[in-house]
């Protein structure tokens, strides 16, 4: 039976999301010093003692990694809105989902939660309702109308619900069935609103056109803020806190004095908008997004983590992990980096035993947003692009510090382009500044372009373009554009299938090439073109549909392409049907054991020992995620495993039991760490453990052990029996539970 169970795991596959949790939704307060935070990558707890602590998230916690609320009700069980199909509950160790079958109304997300008369209440984007660990009976619709619930608040046993209709409050002692139990505040209907919060006195709701209070004993509610008030009048949040009355809008939070508003505090990043305001310890806090419109409830790629109010200016606290869950093309390197593009936040860069950092604007790229594709070159240079601003090269010096990298940016005068005064321009060769996808083929690279809007600037030159050289000297650039010989300068995908051979995916059902060169991609001398210069294969080759995604080559059966209507292979002359697969396949890798991972519009297929089968949510703990044009995958290169890129973050599956040097394990943050200024923390293992983390110098010698009663208790000052440590790269292990995770901490003083 031992056996039989070990043979069952070894064909199961592991999957692992890398998601992020710093675009925090809601909080509620633990009951003593710290909160529970619902974020867009699970939920987790913090405290100003003790930082970032016990973490939730997906597939090993929770089903969906979106969280939109949290509550700890008076049993000390902890709910869980998502956005998905589930309302979670943890009570002790045991997760239990809930969902359209036990009573949850709709199919999709959970909004809010609220505990109030002995009830759990949910409000959800399908109606309202109330139950508790055994269950939920909805609202009927002729009873309470809106969809959508966005937010609940409680006060001496009256609900407030801020819906797609306005206000509704509720006697939690009255029963919600009856429609006479219901007050629906007209005065709010069409405001745009998506919050409610209760005060000590008042009432108070916000959203797109400001915010709006219910005084004691008033009839109405009325605007505290609107145009006339404030230049954006759009407000996330409104709470009262000993500091008085403060809102949050476009990058500002504002504290009311009578009738006025003004700025309180300093230091926020006024392009970018709050999340949520909190209260710790009178302490105040906002969370932070890199989203411009957080209204809209779902658009919540990339958070900033906290900003916490200190002697008048607002102080950056990081929350650890990737910054953004939207990924493109990544880079996986036999050291354990990872190197991945994002939709909101450039490159992102995992470096073993340090966790995640970006290359943004500030660390000299042109951009941040819409970074589809990164490559390596043969040197160890990582290639990316941040769309319609050329191609950039970060000559990174290997290790988590930023300190000695170097980024240096190529782009074309065409259409305008707008950079950063940190990033360094060279203005050269290439066909336009949109490169879409970059791949590295003997001993240089290729890039693929797409015109940036091919209906008002047909003109404007695209193709792909063969490049190798030295960004800081000389560089070869060798395009191939319109009547080089491509047959549609728009591409989506470029594929090195041997050392001299290149397949080419065209955009908007245009088919497929196959370029065969010299074998140096800076050379065009020797190129030729197949079925002919100027052609494409597509249906009529025996493609079963010619919208091509991708390629791969597959030792003793072929190359494959990946098309809008399963795979097919390639003949030597054309293509014919491959396998049982129908759906479309976006992109596809394969593992170390040669298995082939296919990423499809619902699900991942895997084809091995000629049987193909499909991962869903239904089937596996992979969560599908809505696909547009840009999807990558590739192989981990420390494990064997596939990376799949995603909206909901990176995943890697893997079918061994293998672990990522980029998931489960230990983050140490802030790194680097710098002596005297800062307290090094810990987070990642379970907590309410005992740690102790012991310190290595590169020499491996041992410099001290610091242990804590548990993970979120652990901190470290700098200091390793009673002396400073020296600056530099340390090794540690950390020992949690008989469990030993290893990791390294970079010191500067």
């Amino acid at each position: 039976m031992q056996i039989l169970f070990y043979i069952l795991l070894a064909a199961t596959p592991q999957w692992e999301l890398n998601t992020s949790i710093s675009y925090v939704y809601n909080i509620q307060s633990d009951g003593s010093d710290g909160v529970w935070c619902a974020s867009s990558g699970g939920v987790f707890h913090y405290s100003e003692e003790s930082g970032i602590g016990t973490i939730f998230s997906c597939p090993g916690d929770l089903p969906i990694p979106d969280c939109r609320d949290i509550l700890l009700d008076s049993g000390n069980r902890l709910w869980v809105a998502t956005e998905g199909k589930y309302l979670v509950m943890k009570d002790g160790d045991v997760w239990t989902n809930y969902s359209s079958f036990n009573g949850v109304p709709g199919q999709g997300r959970v909004n809010a939660l609220a505990e109030s008369g002995g009830y759990i209440w949910i409000g959800c984007d399908g109606g309202f309702a109330r139950g508790d660990e055994n269950g939920f009976v909805p609202i009927p619709g002729s009873v309470f109308s809106p969809d959508d619930v966005y937010s609940i608040s409680e006060r001496n046993d009256t609900l407030w619900l801020c819906t797609s209709r306005g206000i509704y409050s509720l006697p939690s002692t009255y029963t919600p069935f009856s429609p006479a139990s219901w007050t629906h505040w007209p005065e709010t209907q069409g405001l745009q609103l998506t919050r409610v919060r209760v005060g000590e006195h008042s009432i108070y709701a916000c959203g797109g056109s400001g915010a709006v209070e219910l005084s004691p004993g008033g009839g109405s509610f009325q605007f505290i803020i609107d145009y006339t008030s404030v230049s954006d009048s759009a407000i996330v949040d409104v709470m009262e806190t000993s500091h008085g009355l403060l809102a949050a809008g476009h990058g500002v939070v504002y504290s009311r004095n009578g009738s006025n508003w003004s700025e309180f505090g300093s230091g926020l990043p006024s392009a970018r908008w709050p999340t949520v305001l909190f209260e710790l310890n009178s302490g105040i806090f906002s969370g932070f997004s890199y989203v411009d419109n957080i209204i809209d409830l779902n658009n919540s790629q990339t958070g900033l983590g906290f900003y916490h109010l200190q002697e008048g200016s607002w102080e950056h606290i990081p929350i650890p992990g990737i910054q953004c869950k939207k990924t493109h093309q990544m880079v996986s390197c036999e050291d354990g980096r990872v190197y991945v593009g994002t939709y909101a936040r450039g490159v992102q860069a995992y470096f073993p035993g340090y966790g995640w950092r970006s290359y943004v604007e500030e660390d000299g790229m042109p951009n941040s947003s819409q970074t589809f594709t990164v490559a390596a070159d043969p040197t160890g240079n990582v290639w990316a692009s941040s769309y319609h601003h050329g191609l950039s090269c970060i000559m990174d010096n290997g290790t988590y510090e930023s300190q000695g990298d170097t980024i240096l940016t190529f782009v074309k005068d065409t259409l305008e382009w707008h950079s950063q005064e940190a990033t360094i321009i060279y203005e050269d060769h290439i066909p336009n500044n949109q490169p879409v996808m970059m791949s590295s083929q003997g001993s240089g690279m290729w890039a693929a372009f797409c015109q940036y809007d091919p209906a008002g600037h047909p003109e404007e030159s695209s193709g792909i373009l063969g490049f190798n050289g030295d960004p800081l000297g000389t560089m070869n650039w060798a395009p191939r554009i319109s009547h080089d010989g491509i047959a549609s300068v728009n591409v989506r995908a470029v594929y090195p299938a041997s050392e001299d051979s290149l397949w080419i995916a065209f955009k908007t059902g245009a088919g497929c090439q196959l370029l065969v060169h010299s074998g140096n991609p800076a050379d065009p001398s020797r190129d030729f073109w197949y079925p002919a210069s100027g052609q494409a294969y597509t249906t009529s080759s025996g493609l079963p549909s010619s919208e091509v995604f991708c390629f791969l080559n597959v030792q003793g059966i072929g190359l494959l392409a990946g098309t809008g209507e399963g795979l097919a292979l390639w003949t030597g002359s054309g293509f014919a049907p491959y396998m049982s697969i129908t759906g479309q396949i976006k992109s596809m890798s394969m593992d170390l054991r040669g298995r082939i991972w296919c990423l499809g519009a619902s699900g991942i297929y895997r084809i091995a020992d000629g049987e193909v089968d499909m991962f869903t949510g239904y089937n596996s703990d992979y969560v599908p995620s809505d696909l547009y044009s840009w999807e990558y995958s590739t192989r981990d290169e420390v494990n064997g495993g596939v990376f799949l890129s995603s909206e909901k973050g990176l995943w890697l599956v893997t079918q061994d039991g293998g672990v990522s040097p980029a998931g489960s394990g230990v983050s140490f943050y802030p790194q680097p760490f710098i002596s005297g200024e800062d307290q090094l923390r810990l987070c990642g293992p379970d907590d309410d453990i005992p740690v102790a983390v012991d310190f290595f110098r590169l020499d491996g010698s041992h410099a001290g052990t610091v242990e804590a009663l548990s993970v979120s208790s652990w901190i470290w000052d700098g200091f390793l029996d009673g002396d400073i440590v020296a600056g530099g790269v340390y090794m540690v292990l950390v020992t949690v539970n008989n469990t030993v995770y290893q990791g390294r901490i970079s010191v500067v003083r």
